[in-house]
């Protein structure tokens, strides 16, 4: 080979002031591995990204293949583009190095770097219409497909004696079950048909063939959850069914008809084979069944297919992946042997922890060291054992600091003084959420990195919950404390009291049942309406319901007694009573209820306040649902008590509020009804789901404490980071799943990873024996669900860069008694004992001192009802709201004189008028510019019409506003994408605007795609679109992107750009056709025909105008407008 791994280094490395970062041993092997099937197995944090882009690099280098060849698949949009940066930037440095006589050339391709679901979505776009998928078929949201399951369960007529789950665990089951039935490759009738096969086989046997006795409850019990199992697989051949009528997709049809194309389109195999000489799967441990079949069917022939992860990290297994894709990697894609026959592909290992301390290592390594050792329920042998990590040279020791407690929140619990967290004397917190608290201020102060000047970067932390019922406690110990927080994931936000109180407003405003929301809104801090009021309040509804019901000739069946409003209160009348109506309509002045009581003056004006102020928000409740937020917020003065939060920046204050108003504009760009009760019905079930729905794209921030579970945490990475919460019970999870219970599993022998999985050995001689295998199986899935959980530990264990923090409480909430500590934290506290280098106990809880009563339960609970929102602040803010009033006043009634007084000094103003008249005085020096060494096609058109004004903007900067012409243009270049079905890097549904139906008719995108599809390009397929170009014109690299390139009859080539505005006029067509000409020139150059082959055109699209200009500059041309920029440039 020309290069080796080491010389690479060499010739990429440019700061002479630093050493050569060379690869290490293990690095160097996967990056000069053959070009074969490889499996690199990378722990967490062990530079896996920079390895695959330095692969990339040595790949190119060596001419083994061309960039275009390369095809790299991740699963988010973030390591995606982290992942096509890194590779991108590597490259261009090479061109670099290389550039001269060694350069292979300047005009080149970038590598595809894509999601696992927008290379699914290019498969089924190129190749769906050879199985039946129509070309305009629409990828539902989460939202959407929600919707649509609500509405396939409220429409079915089916055997329903045997449900017993509310509607909304239905949706989930069907949801759930069409995405397993997807990941796995089957069908609900295959599911279903297993299902009948068992019941039938059950329903006939005894319970004991030593026992006439009939089968007990326990057996009916689970005969008819496998029933409502049947009736779960007919819901989802109607959601299916649905999802046909409407044309529309799902994520798991997504990948499961780019598995069946791989498994019966043999063109579309060859094909891909064609495009990609080498493969990198990322994150292969979380991969599904459905896209392990995708990637053997179209790859496994031999070629250089590198899978890489971490079979520690596979945390995802609710979602359909599996621990163990990566051992059967080895087997799918085989390698060739001696003799002809095939073995399964080597296996390389990265286990340098580039990112960890080395204590924190160590825990890593205990809390995982179990998952090496074989589960008794494989099948077949495992193929793998994962190496432990290992710290990179010099890594510093770091912290692991562990602790014990008695509560996990301070509830009538008293403080000790003892040696804490931050030094003796200190009072040491006796409850975890405390402790948690104490630690981040603590931290927060240290300084473990700096910027390039030397100064000090502020640590980011997290605090990491096995689940969201954990965030609650902390979030308020830390607030309380003045610790800004961020809440990551909708479920956890829900939680927060703003967004408690905005959705309380919000459900009494779409639905006048929620009497609870309401009576949160009567009883809290801004109401405060006392019980004698709430007392008649609930009189007066049910009086209503009363009048209600006798309106419509029921009053004989609630046996109501004529004149006595509150004799008998039947059942369904005291339910019906709606304290939203009360509130709407309130009771006539002089008004006393059966049983003596009424309003009082001060509850009766406040609920006249509330009744007027509810009135007014819903005139907006048929707006948009952003609308309707804000106009809440406003009313019900959030925005301006979340800005008065005491040493809280408006920034800081705003967070939970802006994230919520993410969730709202994230539901209506993916749901077909975005009215307020949708929006209500979904958020109740995003919030049932415990993993919640995904999670926003995350950066760790340094301006706040993020609060998120450990599945949002998964490929970050924090300088100190908090796992609480570590009970048996709680952290690991005191709950398996398992395919027997609940509503939605398949059975997993239909599975793809059926072999991975404990299996229920269902064929019994008794119904006796039937009930004891499930309860034998039902062990197994709780050992399974454990080695899960313990991969989740060490996920949480390996976020932190510097500091560790672990942390357990005896007791909390309403427990009965003390919870032990879970045994991963166990394992850290025998290290310490051990006296394991940077291990430090804050406080270990022996067992004789946890009690056996719930000290919050111990502690006689006191609070003032209404509560006083100001509490002991009020004669405080009192004193100063009245001194403000005062001079308010006072100015008011003040003359002209004595307010110029009270006017600012205008000094500042004068400095800044001054500061912008020299900074135009300096522009107009015409300081000299260059062009950059890079410059877009667009800007090369620019210089052609206005140089000057291009080197004023570079000379400058200024930001340019977009316009609705740009968004119209990149929404109908996105749609031309999809229509083609080559949008490699877009998912379905997720073009730019497209979510955003109701601008598309302001845009006049309909019309335009109507013109489209008459059109002769609609009936044509392209040779390539969103073609990215690179090509030198005068020392300086243009680059840009060619809309679509067809083949001429005469084997030309003809480039065509699309264009959404008018025309230019005759005048401007020379200029605007500096873009063809460089695309022509281009193109040229990189498939090295002649510049006569290529022709080149403008398709105004609103105009159905096709302009071919027959005068296109060529190379001469083009580098004169590039040597006049240079020359004005001085």
């Amino acid at each position: 080979m020309r290069f080796s791994a080491r010389a690479l280094a060499e010739l990429l490395h440019t700061d002479p002031a630093s050493p050569v970062q060379y690869p290490t041993a293990d690095q160097a092997r996967v990056i000069e591995a053959p070009l074969e099937p490889l499996l690199v197995v990378a722990g967490a944090g062990s530079g896996k990204t920079k390895t695959m882009a330095d692969r990339v690099v040595w790949l190119v280098a060596n001419e083994l293949v061309r960039p275009e060849q390369i095809l790299g698949v991740t699963f988010t949009r973030k390591a995606a583009g982290e992942l096509g940066t890194r590779i991108r930037q590597r490259l261009a440095a090479l061109y670099r190095a290389l550039d001269g006589e060694d350069a292979p050339g300047q005009d080149r391709l970038d590598p595809t770097v894509s999601t696992y679901h927008s290379f699914a979505n290019g498969i089924v776009q190129d190749y769906g219409l050879r199985i039946g998928v129509e070309r305009d078929s629409v990828m539902l949201g989460t939202a959407q497909a929600w919707q649509l399951a609500v509405s396939v369960v409220e429409a079915y007529s089916g055997e329903w004696s045997h449900f017993t789950a509310a509607k909304s665990t239905l949706v989930s089951a069907v949801l759930g079950m069409a995405g397993e039935c997807a990941e796995h490759l089957t069908s609900p009738s295959v599911v279903r048909a297993a299902l009948r096969e068992h019941i039938e086989a059950v329903e006939g046997l005894q319970y004991s063939l030593t026992s006439a006795r009939k089968p007990t409850q326990a057996v009916a019990n689970l005969l008819d959850k496998l029933r409502t199992r049947v009736s779960v697989t007919e819901l989802v051949d109607q959601y299916a069914a649905a999802k046909l009528a409407r044309r529309q997709l799902d994520f798991g049809d997504l990948v499961a008809l780019a598995a069946r194309i791989a498994q019966e389109i043999p063109e579309a195999t060859a094909m891909e084979r064609q495009k990609y000489e080498v493969v990198l799967l990322d994150e292969f441990q979380d991969t599904s069944h459905a896209q392990m079949v995708l990637f053997s069917r179209l790859f496994a022939d031999g070629r250089a297919v590198t899978a890489v992860g971490d079979p520690h990290q596979s945390i995802y297994g609710f979602r359909g992946a599996s621990a163990g894709q990566l051992g059967t990697f080895r087997t799918a894609f085989p390698v060739g042997a001696p003799g002809g026959s095939l073995a399964p592909s080597p296996v390389s290992n990265l286990s340098v922890a580039w990112r960890n301390s080395t204590a924190i290592l160590a825990a890593a390594n205990t809390v995982s060291a179990a998952l090496n050792v074989p589960a008794p329920w494989l099948r077949s042998a495992p193929s793998l054992t994962v190496p432990g990590l290992s710290p990179r040279p010099g890594a510093p020791l770091g912290e692991v600091r562990i602790g014990r407690f008695l509560a996990d929140a301070p509830a009538g619990v008293q403080q000790a003084e003892a040696a804490g967290p931050a030094g003796p004397g200190v009072p040491r917190p006796v409850t975890e959420a405390e402790a948690v608290a104490a630690e981040v201020m603590f931290h927060s102060r240290r300084t473990f990195e700096r910027d390039d000047s030397g100064d000090r970067l502020r640590p980011t932390i997290a605090v990491l919950c096995r689940g969201r019922k954990q965030f609650e406690p902390i979030r308020r110990e830390l607030e309380r404390n003045g610790i800004p927080v961020q809440i990551v994931g909708l479920g956890g936000l829900l939680r927060t009291p703003e967004i408690v109180e905005m959705l309380a407003v919000l459900r009494v405003l779409g639905d006048p049942d929620r009497s609870d929301s309401m009576l949160r809104l009567l009883a809290g801090a801004r109401w405060r309406i006392g019980p004698a009021d709430l007392m008649a309040l609930g009189d007066w509804s049910r009086q209503l319901a009363r009048a209600r019901e006798a309106a419509v000739g029921r009053s004989a069946r609630t046996g109501e007694a004529q004149g006595d409003d509150d004799a008998v209160i039947a059942p369904d009348a005291a339910e019906s009573g709606s304290l939203v109506e009360a509130v709407d309509h309130l009771p006539p002045e002089g008004w006393e209820s059966g049983a003596g009581r009424s309003l009082t003056s001060e509850g009766r004006e406040r609920l006249g306040r509330l009744r007027d102020e509810l009135r007014r928000l819903r005139d907006y409740v048929g707006d948009d649902l952003g609308t309707i937020i804000g106009e809440v917020e406003r009313s019900i003065l959030l925005d301006i008590e979340v800005a008065a939060k005491p040493g809280v920046g408006i920034h800081d204050a705003r967070r939970n509020l802006d994230a919520f108003s993410e969730a709202v504009a994230g539901f209506t760009s993916t749901a077909e009804r975005v009215d307020l009760p949708a929006f209500l019905a979904w958020l109740e079930a995003a919030d049932a789901e415990e993993d919640g729905l995904p999670v926003t794209q995350l950066e760790a921030s340094r301006e706040a404490v993020q609060l998120l579970t450990v599945h949002a945490s998964k490929g970050l990475e924090w300088d100190v980071v908090l796992v609480p919460g570590l009970n048996e019970g709680s952290f690991p999870s005191g709950t398996a799943s398992r395919w027997s219970s609940g509503d939605s599993a398949i059975p997993w022998t239909l599975r793809g990873d059926a072999p991975e999985l404990p299996q229920w050995d269902w064929d019994q001689p008794d119904a006796k024996e039937w009930l004891e295998s499930e309860k034998r199986y039902a062990e197994e899935a709780r050992a399974h669900a454990e080695r899960e959980e313990r991969r989740l530990a060490y996920v949480a264990f390996t976020r932190a860069k510097h500091v560790l923090v672990c942390t357990s409480s005896a007791w909390g909430g309403g427990r009965t008694r003390p919870t032990p500590a879970s045994g991963y934290l166990f394992d850290l506290l025998t290290l310490a004992e051990q006296g394991e280098d940077g291990f430090t106990v804050l406080h270990w809880l022996a067992a004789e001192d946890e009690g056996d009563e719930n000290p919050a339960a111990a502690v006689p609970q006191r609070a003032t009802w209404p509560i006083d929102p100001l509490g002991p602040r009020r004669p405080a803010l009192s004193e100063a709201a009245g001194a403000v009033a005062g001079a308010a006043q006072a100015f008011a009634a003040a003359g002209p004189a004595a307010r110029e007084a009270w006017a600012p000094p205008a000094g500042r103003w004068s400095r800044e008028v001054e500061l912008a008249l020299a900074r135009r005085a300096q522009d107009e020096e015409k300081l000299p510019v260059t062009l950059p060494a890079h410059i877009s096609a667009s800007t090369l058109v620019e210089l052609g019409e206005d140089p000057a004004a291009v080197l004023a903007q570079l000379r400058r900067p200024v930001p340019r506003q977009p316009g609705s012409a740009a968004r119209k243009g990149t929404a109908f270049h996105a749609w031309i994408e999809e229509f083609y079905g080559t949008s490699g890097m877009l998912d379905l549904g997720e073009y730019p605007g497209a979510a955003d139906a109701h601008v598309d008719e302001a845009l006049g995108l309909d019309d335009m795609a109507e013109i489209f599809r008459n059109s002769s390009w609609a009936a044509r397929t392209p040779a390539g679109i969103e073609v990215p170009i690179e090509t030198k014109v005068g020392g300086v690299i243009v680059r840009g992107r060619i809309d679509a390139v067809f083949r001429d009859a005469d084997g030309g080539w003809d480039l065509i750009d699309w264009k959404t505005g008018r025309p230019p006029s005759e005048a401007n067509r020379a200029a605007k056709s500096v873009q063809l000409a460089l695309y022509r020139l281009a193109w040229a150059r990189l498939k090295e025909v002649p510049l006569e082959s290529v022709r080149a055109a403008f398709f105004y699209v609103a105009d159905n105008a096709l302009i071919r200009p027959h005068d296109l500059a060529g190379e001469t041309e083009l580098e004169r407008i590039i040597a006049a920029a240079v020359e004005l440039g001085g």
